[in-house]
């Protein structure tokens, strides 16, 4: 009785050991252990402002990192980032500051904590836009709640019109009535009530200023 005993207990001590290994094997095939739980130290997201620069060759201008971590920890990130640019041939990056190379575009991206955020930069050869102007894919001027439609922005670069819809930070004037998010897409809240208006400004950031249009009027039903 006693031999049996012993080796029942034997075979669940090797059912544990071999528990054990299994995870021991998921853990490491994983990369460690961020797959089973999160710090609260760990980077949830980063943000780089302004989210687009219009510049011209031979500018340069500044753009700005910030993280978040889990925990909701903001903290400046910009010089401890790493900072990449897709497109060289048009615009270079060194610790957040731009320098416009040639005609051309290009996304900037920056780094930290094993969290990437991304900006976009537009280059003229020689003219930037003095105004922006706005449009929008809405029927109408009049909406109900709930209602969605898109807003762009256009301005001559070089002379020429040009979509600069991602190189513009978006806002809405009364967020209790409509929101925008950071590509244009308008939403009016379930909540909107009627007669309630909204209008929506798109802001460009160059080298040395910045250039501002704002919507018509939406007026909810």
């Amino acid at each position: 009785m006693t031999w049996f005993c012993r080796g029942a207990m034997s075979r669940a001590m090797l059912r544990r050991v071999v528990c054990l290994f299994a995870l021991v094997a998921l853990f490491l095939s994983c990369g460690g252990c961020s797959d089973f739980w999160v710090s609260e130290n760990s980077i949830a997201t980063v943000t780089i402002s302004p989210s687009g620069l219009i510049l011209k060759k031979g500018d340069t201008a500044d753009m700005t990192a910030s993280s978040v971590t889990v925990g909701g920890t903001t903290a400046d990130a910009t010089s401890t980032a790493t900072w990449s640019s897709a497109t060289t041939s048009a615009a270079t990056v060194s610790a957040g500051v731009i320098t416009a190379v040639a005609k051309g575009t290009s996304v900037i991206t920056a780094v930290t904590g094993g969290t990437t955020g991304t900006g976009n930069v537009i280059v003229a050869s020689t003219t930037l836009p003095s105004t922006l102007s706005i449009s929008y894919n809405a029927t109408s001027t009049t909406l109900a709640p709930g209602a969605t439609f898109k807003v762009t922005a256009s301005g001559l670069i070089d002379s020429v019109s040009t979509d600069l819809s991602d190189y513009v930070t978006w806002t809405s004037n009364d967020t209790s009535v409509a929101t925008v998010d950071i590509y244009g897409n308008v939403t009016v809240l379930s909540t909107a009530t009627a007669a309630a208006t909204f209008t929506l400004t798109a802001t460009g950031t160059t080298a040395s200023s910045t250039i501002t249009a704002t919507s018509t009027t939406f007026t909810i039903t």
